[in-house]
């Protein structure tokens, strides 16, 4: 049984019992309410966890009863149905803060499966609370993925040696933020931790900025300064990119790892240094050794303890919880924050993601300061290429159970859509895209009404088959 409280407003009283049973059979706590205040008034007496209403009401207009069903309940999510839907009814619908939205008549699993949707939509909001809650070094990782939790479970473990660590991982994918775990789990929290870039210091600075310079080394040395070793003594370096640093530079941090000394460009005293390092690359620095550009005496004092750190596309069910935090961190006015509609998430969800958890950030910030407060759509999503290997996997849920010609139809129209997208509009150059001629391509846009105002707001018609109807 599920532990779930279901208000179902719908006046129609066939509909209404039809869906009851229906909703009762699976276990959904359910009160079924005819009118408009009716719906109200079981809100007074009872809090609920998801709300299916139809926007005609004999009392009153739906989504007015909606809104303040939503104002008494805001933790609540809702689900409307419509006989007659609109794209101006499911916007209104959706800024009242409805997660989604059925057209009449549907058969039961489809409800079934958007109603799912939805309460996994609450169980990701509570599980991020819970995150926010804590307070350990590695609270910062927003994760649920087991290889991650496996990365994390390791660092916990870790941060209290004293070993150096190398962690692999593509760009994007948070080595930073897990050296500062490193860093703060360890007994030198205390301590500086000095991150250093390898890839961003030219090659002519790189050793003046890491070993530090005496006074007069060279043309322009008007005083002594420390270098990044010095000043991470009794903290932690953290070395990012490390396979950038050329072979010199490699040979003399070397000699520090192993004498645990250093002496300043143009200088002769040794500098005794106590510092833990922990590198980072998103090379592979057993091919670079094979091929005489990263030292193998090297490599092997860096990897003492080594951690590979997942790609976004490797830890997908992690997704929406990310955008879901970065929506937190992007904007802090609740009025502000913008929504997921399904469609957008199913996109997101799909992506590959080169640029990993850091190119997901970007996209949240971009849809934060574009549409602030809105409900978001996958045509509001920045362009995606319409080279994109996932694309037909994305069409593959919006035609199942549809006539084969329907389902054909209905994927050229998106996948036109989207050419058209990756095209910035220019039809000559989607028609290149699509390898036919520009006037087919019009006469494709006629047939299917894209217009340019219109890109993915579709409305699937399935077959008439155990259907729940008004």
């Amino acid at each position: 049984m599920k532990d779930v409280r279901l208000l179902l407003v719908e006046d129609d009283p066939l509909l209404g019992e039809s869906l009851f049973e229906a909703l009762s059979k699976k276990g959904y706590q359910t009160r079924l309410a005819v009118s408009g205040a009716e719906a109200l008034s079981a809100c007074s007496d009872e809090s609920f966890d998801l709300v299916l209403q139809d926007v005609r009401l004999p009392d009153a207009d739906g989504l007015d009863i909606l809104s303040e069903l939503l104002a008494r309940q805001p933790r609540c999510q809702a689900l409307v149905m419509t006989g007659q839907a609109t794209v101006e009814m499911a916007v209104r619908a959706m800024k009242l803060g409805a997660f989604d939205f059925i057209t009449k008549p549907f058969p039961v699993d489809v409800l079934m499966l958007k109603l799912e949707r939805l309460l996994e939509f609450r169980s990701l909001e509570k599980e991020l609370a819970l995150l926010r809650e804590s307070s350990a070094a590695c609270s910062r990782f927003v994760t649920r993925s087991p290889a991650m939790r496996s990365v994390l479970d390791a660092i916990s473990i870790a941060a209290a040696s004293e070993a150096t660590m190398l962690l692999f991982g593509e760009s994007g994918t948070g080595k930073e933020l897990l050296a500062e775990a490193i860093h703060s789990g360890s007994s030198r929290a205390k301590g500086s931790l000095v991150k250093v870039n390898c890839a961003a210091i030219p090659e002519t600075l790189i050793e003046a900025e890491m070993f530090g310079v005496e006074k007069g080394a060279y043309t322009g040395a008007d005083r002594s300064r420390p270098g990044y070793l010095e000043a991470a003594c009794g903290g932690t370096l953290f070395l990012d990119e490390v396979g950038e640093l050329s072979l010199p530079v490699q040979a003399k941090l070397l000699r520090v790892l192993e004498e645990r000394v250093s002496t300043r460009v143009g200088g002769v005293t040794p500098r005794n240094l106590d510092f833990r390092l922990v590198c980072a690359t998103n090379r592979d620095l057993r091919s670079m050794i094979a091929v005489g550009s990263f030292r193998e005496d090297l490599f092997y004092r860096l990897n003492v303890i080594c951690l590979t750190v997942p790609p976004l596309r490797e830890r997908r069910e992690d997704i929406p919880l990310l955008i879901a935090h970065f929506t937190d961190c992007h904007v802090r006015e609740e009025q502000k924050r913008i929504n997921l509609a399904p469609d957008a998430l199913d996109a997101l969800l799909l992506l590959p993601y080169p640029g990993n958890v850091r190119e997901l950030s970007n996209i949240v910030e971009h849809l934060s300061l574009i549409y602030p407060g809105q409900t978001i759509h996958e045509r509001h999503l920045p362009i995606i290429s319409a080279a994109d290997p996932h694309l037909g996997t994305q069409f593959e849920k919006f035609t199942i159970g549809m006539p084969l010609k329907t389902a054909t139809a209905e994927f050229e129209r998106r996948y036109i859509d989207r050419v058209l997208s990756a095209a910035g509009g220019q039809k000559g150059r989607a028609a290149g895209i699509l390898g036919i001629s520009r006037k087919a391509l019009w006469e494709r846009l006629r047939g299917h009404a894209l217009q340019d105002e219109e890109c993915s707001d579709i409305t699937v018609v399935l077959p008439e088959r155990n259907i729940i109807t008004s």
